[in-house]
């Protein structure tokens, strides 16, 4: 059902977007770019697939397991194809779970590690664009964008407090049915443990904040040179305010791989700065394109590479010490 709402939503999104647009004028747009620009910004986004196995590395061996960064780029790029063509959003980040869990001692960091990379990814989205709300004084009064704005922002902090609320877990404990806790309750806790071990660690969440934000970066220099060969009359400083805004609006799962939200997004936000509609629709058109070049290298990578194991950690001691057992929530919550 959540499925079936999504692309209905989706659907709809799109329809909006179509009775806006002029088909013929973005045609006209896309004719005339420059492919030398266009190939630029899709490799300078290949660096955006390197800051995410960064981050997610820096975050694995705050839990004590330190992997090599090919494995963590190809456990990444397999994430994202399954992430673009599974229908559920969770899709790639269940995929990375499961490959990173070969074995039961690492289930419990699979799964913490993941959901980690993804808070901390949208956590420096949300703010930066929040932040780049400033730089476009000419949405200040549009509420749709400050509403959908806030609705991010408020799922986030639920969904952050909630990962980071040890009461919870016991509150879930108590709730749960004796039986049926039995049999997944020991490991629900020691994912939230390994969750808290790595939430106590500044450095560790600085250091993945830092990356996510190099990669926010990364993003905006590719789509500028993307609006160089579309001819966008439109300053860098512009795509620095709009880009953060529009994934910020894009985290929210409303449609599918935010197809028709993030189009309508970009047109709206560059629409206040006075770009024309074909324009921005042209460069939402390109940034789908970036997003399905980097899951169709995954797809090739998991093709090629599916066989290989996982190598050893090389701090093998650090993980144990960092799963505790369920009897040390209480210590671990302190």
């Amino acid at each position: 059902m959540k499925t079936f709402l999504r692309i209905i939503l989706t659907l709809v999104l799109l329809a909006i977007l179509f009775s806006q647009i002029e088909i013929d004028s973005v045609a006209a747009v896309l004719d005339q770019a420059n492919p030398i620009w266009l190939i630029a910004g899709a490799l300078i986004t290949l660096l955006t697939a390197l800051c995410a196995a960064w981050r997610w590395q820096v975050i694995l061996a705050g839990s004590g397991l330190k992997l090599p960064f090919l494995h963590v780029l190809r456990l990444t790029l397999t994430g994202s194809f399954f992430s673009m063509f599974l229908p559920s959003s969770v899709g790639g980040d269940v995929t990375k779970m499961v490959l990173l869990a070969s074995d039961a001692q690492r289930r419990e960091l699979a799964v913490s590690s993941v959901l980690l990379d993804r808070v901390i990814g949208m956590a420096v989205t949300i703010v930066l664009g929040i932040g780049a709300v400033a730089l476009l004084p000419s949405i200040w009064g549009n509420q749709a964008v400050l509403l959908t704005m806030g609705i991010a922002l408020l799922i986030f902090c639920v969904g952050a407090a909630a990962l980071f609320n040890a009461r919870l877990i016991r509150l879930l404990a108590w709730l749960t049915p004796k039986f049926i806790w039995r049999r997944g309750g020991d490991l629900i806790e020691r994912i939230h443990n390994a969750v808290l071990l790595v939430g106590a660690q500044p450095r560790v969440l600085l250091a993945a904040a830092g990356i996510s934000l190099l990669r926010q970066v990364i993003t905006c220099v590719a789509m500028f040179c993307a609006g160089i060969a579309f001819q966008v009359p439109a300053a860098l400083v512009v795509y620095f305010a709009v880009i953060p805004i529009s994934l910020a609006i894009t985290v929210l799962p409303i449609s599918i791989n935010g197809l028709g939200l993030q189009d309508n997004a970009l047109m709206m936000l560059f629409g206040a700065a006075g770009v024309g509609a074909a324009y921005a629709v042209s460069l939402s058109i390109y940034l789908h394109a970036l997003r399905i070049m980097i899951s169709l290298i995954g797809g090739l990578v998991f093709a090629f590479t599916q066989r290989q194991t996982a190598p050893q950690s090389t701090n093998d001691e650090s993980v144990q010490a960092v799963l505790p057992r369920s009897d040390s929530v209480s210590t671990v919550s302190k």
